[in-house]
């Protein structure tokens, strides 16, 4: 067999310290892999893989080189994310009011009375509402099934039943605030064209 020397290797520490493993890590990794079996091999499948590697670099080069370019114009535009970030901050800083200094948030027991105030209240919903049932409703009927599942919610999974109330009760006012934007206010009667 006839052995021809070794190719040499790039020096992938420059590039690793550049940050190509940050800007494309699969084709870093590529390219570590790549050059981890060039060393191991000898021969024509050396020289091919060391022209692979050439590429792949040149490619990773080009995609640094892109990728430094953007940077610097992303710096001067914010992203969407940071603007919103920005805006949540400077609104929750507290307000140099006294209404506000030492009220920042409420105290766990407040917080607890109004989780089990709102847990009692959805109780008492759920009885009324199956106290009112339909009583010659047959077994698909849609009231009584929709009863009979929050029957069986509260008695299963108290805590769903909490948060799925919550919901409804938001999607019934979004419903209310829909159909209050819908229905045509009344002309009053200064604005009537009279004959």
């Amino acid at each position: 067999m006839n052995e021809t020397t070794p190719a040499p290797l790039p020096d992938l520490d420059a590039l690793r310290a550049s940050g190509a493993a940050r800007v494309d890590a699969v084709g870093w990794h590529y390219i570590e892999t790549l050059a981890k079996r060039t060393r191991e091999q000898s021969g024509l499948t050396q020289l091919k893989l060391v022209a692979k590697l050439q590429e792949a670099l040149v490619r990773l080069e080009t995609r640094l080189s892109e990728a430094t370019v953007p940077v610097a114009k992303q710096d001067a535009i914010p992203s969407p994310l940071a603007t919103l970030l920005h805006d949540m901050g400077s609104k929750s800083t507290p307000q140099a009011s006294s209404k506000t200094s030492g009220w920042g948030h409420e105290s766990p027991r407040i917080q607890q009375f109004r989780k089990q105030l709102s847990q009692i209240s959805v109780q008492k919903q759920v009885t009324q509402a199956i106290a009112q049932a339909p009583q010659n409703a047959g077994p698909i009927n849609s009231h009584m099934l929709v009863l009979r599942s929050l029957g069986l919610m509260r008695d299963i999974s108290p805590d769903y039943l909490n948060r799925f109330m919550a919901h409804v009760d938001t999607l019934l006012c979004l419903d209310e605030a829909g159909k209050a934007k819908l229905t045509p206010k009344k002309a009053s009667p200064a604005a009537k064209i009279r004959p």
